[in-house]
C-alpha cells in the first residue's frame, strides 16, 4: 500500500445527520439555509451589518459550538443564503442557539427574511427546517476538533510560544 492510497483510507465518511438535516463529519456539522428576502430586507440587513458582526462574538461565547457562520444576500437582494458549521447534532444545536442567541436572530433576520416566524416562537425549528438546503459538498479541515478543543490548543500554543520566547531571550 503506498502512502497516497494509505492516505486515501483514512479520510473521514461524510454523513447526514442523525437527528436532523444537514451534514456531518465527525465532530463538525452544517446547515445551510435559504431564505426569500422581504423588499428592502437587504437595505436593512446592512444598515445593521456592523452591529449584528459585533454581536456575533457576544453570542457565539454563550453558544460556543460555531465554527463560521455567515449570511449573503443573492439574486439581486431576492435570497438569503445562511450557513454555519457547527458541533454536535442537529436537535441539541438547534435548542441551544435559539436559547442563548435568540435576539441576535430576531435582530439579523425580523423584516428581512419573508416569514420570520420569531426566533422565539416554539415552531422556529420546524420552520427552519423548511428552509434547510443540504449541501451536495462539504468539507471540514479538522472534523476531530469542537469549537473548544481548538480553542484549548490555541491557548497551549500561545503558552508554548511565550515559554520559548522566554527561553531565547
Amino acid at each position: 500500500m503506498t502512502a497516497q492510497s494509505s492516505a486515501r483510507s483514512a479520510t473521514p465518511t461524510v454523513t447526514r445527520q442523525p437527528d436532523g438535516l444537514g451534514k456531518r463529519i465527525g465532530e463538525v456539522a452544517e446547515i445551510t439555509v435559504l431564505f426569500d428576502a422581504k423588499p428592502g430586507g437587504a437595505e436593512r440587513f446592512h444598515q445593521n451589518a456592523a452591529k449584528i458582526q459585533d454581536d456575533a462574538f457576544q453570542y457565539e461565547k454563550v453558544v460556543g459550538t460555531v465554527h463560521d457562520f455567515r449570511v449573503t444576500f443573492i439574486n439581486n437582494d431576492t435570497q438569503v443564503i445562511g450557513a454555519v458549521t457547527y458541533d454536535g447534532d442537529f436537535k441539541p444545536y438547534m435548542a441551544d442557539i435559539f436559547a442563548n442567541a435568540a435576539p441576535w436572530f430576531d435582530e439579523m433576520f425580523e423584516g428581512v427574511v419573508e416569514g420570520w416566524p420569531g426566533a422565539t416562537s416554539p415552531n422556529i425549528v420546524d420552520w427552519l427546517a423548511t428552509k434547510i438546503v443540504e449541501a451536495d459538498m462539504w468539507y471540514a479541515s479538522n472534523p476531530t476538533m469542537t469549537v473548544e478543543d481548538t480553542a484549548k490548543a490555541q491557548k497551549v500554543t500561545q503558552a508554548f510560544n511565550a515559554l520559548l520566547d522566554t527561553a531565547s531571550s
